[in-house]
């Protein structure tokens, strides 16, 4: 009886198990329907954090270790990087309201609706090119304050994180290398 019990148990279970792991699977697969919604979504997402994360200041300070620097030094960064977040808080505010408004925009083909994301992307791209200036701005201050050993590794680690942030625009938004700065 013990045997029936289990060869019962056995063949209701089996195929509950097969199908669970075989819907998973299919779940898991990415279909051409999403996977051309969400690249042409990421293409037009800039989030206000991607932004932040680009600051110069905070590069360094990321990398004081690398950077050998003094206590002194880390706390003038730190002073540095809170008044760089006040002069950028109003323009990453706007980069959060023009990113909206682009997404909005894109989601829709007609011609306003195409005329609004011009427009959102060109103030977007103004807005970033101040931020850019800020950020170039805090960052020559910035790597002034350092020794000359500390400078050019200073100035090499800021290039890079440029670099980044220009191929980040232009995933993201299509454009960035050179148009403001």
């Amino acid at each position: 009886m013990n045997r029936r019990v289990l060869i019962f148990a056995t063949l209701v279970a089996l195929p509950s198990v097969a199908a669970s792991q075989r819907t998973r699977s299919q779940a898991d697969k990415r279909t051409e329907l999403f996977d051309k919604d969400s690249s042409s979504r990421q293409a037009q997402t800039l989030r206000v954090r991607d932004v932040e994360d680009q600051s110069p200041i905070k590069c360094l300070i990321d990398k004081r270790k690398d950077l050998k620097l003094t206590d002194a030094q880390l706390s003038q960064l730190k002073d540095s990087e809170g008044k760089l977040k006040d002069k950028n808080a109003p323009l990453l505010k706007a980069v959060d309201s023009l990113g909206r408004d682009l997404r909005s925009a894109t989601s829709s083909q007609s011609d306003e609706a195409r005329s609004r994301a011009r427009n959102a992307r060109m103030g977007l791209m103004t807005t970033l090119g101040d931020i850019r200036a800020n950020h170039d701005a805090s960052a020559k201050d910035a790597v002034a304050a350092l020794d000359p050993d500390q400078q050019s590794k200073a100035t090499e680690l800021l290039e890079k994180q440029k670099q980044e942030m220009e191929k980040l625009l232009q995933e993201r938004l299509g454009g960035g290398r050179g148009e403001h700065h």
